[in-house]
C-alpha cells in the first residue's frame, strides 16, 4: 500500500489510538514478542471491537455542555453521538457503556 492510500493512513491512524489506549496484547517467548492486533477491518466494516473503544474514548472526553448542545443525547436506552451538523454518527445500546456515561456526567 501506498503512502498516500487513505486507507493505508486511517489503518495507521487506528493502529496508533489502538496502542495509545492500552488495548495492544503482547506475548513474551523466549526469543521472541508477538504483538496481537485486530485486524481493523472486518468485511468492509471497522471491527466491532475497535468501534466500542472508539466511542468508549471519545464518551470519556465529553462533558455536560455536550449534552446540552445535543452533541450527544440519550433516549429509550439509546445513547446517540452526532456530528456538528446534528447528524447522528453512532448508536450506543451497551448498557455497560451507558452506565458508566451517565454515572461519569451525573445523569
Amino acid at each position: 500500500m501506498s503512502g498516500h492510500d487513505p486507507i493505508a493512513k486511517l489503518e495507521a491512524a487506528l493502529k496508533k489510538f489502538w496502542n495509545d489506549y492500552g488495548r495492544t496484547n503482547t506475548v513474551n517467548a523466549l526469543h521472541t514478542e508477538i504483538v496481537i492486533e485486530p485486524k481493523f477491518f472486518l468485511n468492509g466494516k471497522l471491527n466491532p471491537e475497535v468501534e466500542d473503544l472508539l466511542i468508549s474514548v471519545y464518551l470519556s472526553h465529553t462533558t455536560i455542555d455536550d449534552v446540552k448542545k445535543g452533541k450527544i443525547s440519550l433516549r429509550d436506552g439509546v445513547l446517540t453521538v452526532k456530528d456538528q451538523r446534528g447528524k447522528p454518527v453512532a448508536e450506543v445500546r451497551k448498557v455497560s457503556m451507558i452506565q458508566e456515561f451517565t454515572s461519569r456526567l451525573g445523569l
